[in-house]
């Protein structure tokens, strides 16, 4: 499915911020995980802040606590 330009941008954007925001914690994403956090974060640039994204939000942030938690 081909993607419009802008949401080509916005996710180059997304997995550049999301890749460098990993690495100044110490976390080494999964490349899975790189593209599902940038994809969330396309949504939100797409459509905004809504109740629905704020759980998704706290979704993804409990996800990489716990998957990651120690293993820096």
């Amino acid at each position: 499915m081909a993607q419009s330009k802008e949401r080509q941008i916005a996710a180059q954007s997304q997995l550049k911020m999301t890749r460098e925001w990993a690495q100044s914690c110490g976390i080494c994403l999964t490349l899975a995980d790189l593209v599902k956090v940038s994809t969330v974060l396309v949504d939100y640039i797409e459509n905004g802040y809504s109740k629905e994204m704020g759980e998704r939000l706290d979704k993804v942030d409990s996800y990489l606590q716990t998957e990651y938690k120690g293993k820096k």
